[in-house]
């Protein structure tokens, strides 16, 4: 009898533990889908225009080995998780974390994935290729929601106690910057927690600083990067292989003097001369491959695919609303939480008409943020 009870309650915590997870992604993407508006789904204007003679695209296909890329759409989610990390880590390095918008940005994130979901739909749904957006979602949901009630209850008490920020706060705010910089090339199960941890405890008060939040933060945060060295330790296998990142490198073609262009272009290779048709090299994905594409640009450079697509995702950041230019659409265009004077605006936009769309946003005054090649 007592195995029995001891089972039935194991099976109700394991339930307990179970079902608010399950409910996350169901809630989250219900929000999501019932406040955003409908997406355009018509083939993006421009998009065909300067396409490759059919028999060369073929035969480049199956000549080169992983020259196709899944469509950039879906790149966006574990994206919006590094912009969230860096939007917090520029926040707590001025101000204190209980004042960081952090159910704005749980809302934020199932709104985006929702708009991305309807847009990456037109072209199949592979039931796959959703599951590292929603298991980021479930993630940055949990995360987010315990710091919100922690730095609202406890954090606030002992903010409130010290008076300024302590020399844990100024500790941990540099965390936050070192993490959100190592997000850009590496995933989040790879970040030393455990070394921050030890960096924390070894972290000694300022002249003036309170005991309390001291204390507090120690021990609030050295808690949190066990966990996450946990998670992270027992994850790193699993979330490895799931997370299939695919090759570490995407093959663009395109048009004009490329050669020469891309000769100072970190980790770029020329691999394929097409002549009059262009030109193929290959180069690295991550956040340096978003600086590379307008420099080609500025020295005369066009596209006819990346990652084998004719169109392709950039978000950019405005100081107010912008139309979308001719071979784009607006997927969404939302304030940033934490600077609403700030808007960021994902943009699909046809990969032979960038050359013509990055600049004509760059003169409405956007700045280029994220050009999402599968990465």
């Amino acid at each position: 009898m007592f195995v029995l009870r001891w089972l039935r309650r194991l099976f109700k915590t394991i339930l307990w533990l179970i079902v608010p997870v399950v409910l996350i992604p169901i809630v989250g993407l219900a929000y999501g889908f019932l406040t955003i508006p409908a997406l355009d789904k018509a083939p993006l204007p421009g998009i065909a225009d300067g396409a490759p003679p059919a028999e060369l695209a073929v035969k480049v296909r199956q000549a080169i080995p992983g020259y196709r890329s899944p469509r950039s759409w879906l790149a966006y989610p574990k994206w919006a998780a590094v912009h969230a990390a860096r939007d917090y880590a520029a926040f707590v390095d001025e101000d204190q974390p209980s004042g960081f918008p952090y159910l704005s940005y749980i809302g934020r994130y199932w709104q985006d994935y929702a708009a991305i979901i309807r847009a990456s739909s037109v072209h199949g749904f592979n039931t796959a290729d959703y599951v590292m957006p929603t298991l980021t979602g479930i993630g940055l949901t949990i995360d987010y929601a315990l710091q919100w009630a922690y730095e609202n209850t406890v954090g606030r008490i002992t903010e409130a106690t010290a008076g300024k920020r302590i020399a844990a706060d100024i500790y941990q705010a540099k965390v936050a910057g070192d993490y959100a910089a190592f997000l850009d090339k590496t995933p989040w199960y790879e970040f030393p927690y455990a070394e921050k941890r030890a960096g924390l405890f070894a972290v000694e008060p300022a002249t003036g600083d309170d005991s309390l939040r001291t204390s507090e933060r120690k021990l609030a945060f050295g808690l949190a990067d066990t966990v996450k060295q946990w998670c992270a330790d027992l994850g790193r296998s699993a979330l490895a292989t799931a997370d299939d990142p695919g090759p570490p490198d995407i093959h663009v073609w395109a048009k004009g003097p490329v050669g020469e262009a891309a000769r100072n272009e970190p980790d770029t290779l020329l691999e394929r001369d097409l002549g009059g048709d262009g030109t193929i090299f290959v180069t690295g994905r991550s956040q340096a491959f978003t600086g590379t594409i307008p420099r080609l640009i500025d020295e005369g450079i066009s596209f006819v695919e990346i990652g084998g697509n004719d169109e392709i995702m950039i978000t950019v950041t405005s100081d107010a609303e912008i139309t979308a230019p001719d071979g784009s659409r607006i997927l969404f265009s939302q304030p940033i939480p934490v600077s609403p004077d700030t808007r960021r605006t994902a943009l699909t936009v046809a990969v032979r008409k960038l050359h013509f769309v990055l600049p004509a946003l760059a003169k409405a005054g956007a700045r280029l943020e994220h050009v999402y090649a599968d990465d």
